[in-house]
């Protein structure tokens, strides 16, 4: 259901990769979870046939690191977000423009170069849509079907 959506959403992320500006703070984290996925015992990892996904922990949050199926390469990660997690900016601007809609389930993307977006999933009615949030900038990234 919502984790399907916002797994389909990450996968078109993953494959048209979604630049944003990169920052100190953004390629900090890539290298922080570069080593913990290698360094942690308890990566659970799957295979579609477009990318390996690693599942673990890091710093309290649920982190998934994507690889290339083929070469093994790093896609990216995505950090699920859950209740106050989105910054107030990012929060505010999904809210500005989407006052009647219910923030559902989000994530902070980083891909391999270290570029980062936040992306949320919200609905209204049977209508969801996930969202890319970059640079306050609230954008549709694709529209979905609620209940699949």
């Amino acid at each position: 259901m919502k984790k399907k959506i916002l797994a389909a959403t990450l996968f078109v992320t993953l494959t048209a990769t979604a630049f944003a500006g990169k920052n100190d703070n953004s390629r900090q984290m890539l290298s922080d979870l570069e080593k913990a996925i290698k360094n942690s015992a308890q990566v659970q990892w799957s295979n579609t046939g477009d990318y390996k996904k690693g599942m673990f922990s890091f710093n309290g949050k649920s982190v998934s690191g994507f690889y290339d199926f083929d070469n093994g390469s790093l896609i990216g990660f995505s950090i699920h977000l859950v209740g106050n997690d989105l910054p107030q900016d990012i929060l505010s601007a999904v809210q500005k423009k989407y006052s009647d809609w219910r923030i559902a389930d989000a994530i902070y993307f980083i891909d391999s170069y270290g570029n980062a977006n936040y992306f949320a999933q919200v609905e209204k009615g049977e209508q969801a849509l996930a969202l890319k949030v970059s640079n306050g900038h609230v954008s549709i990234y694709s529209r979905m079907p609620i209940g699949e």
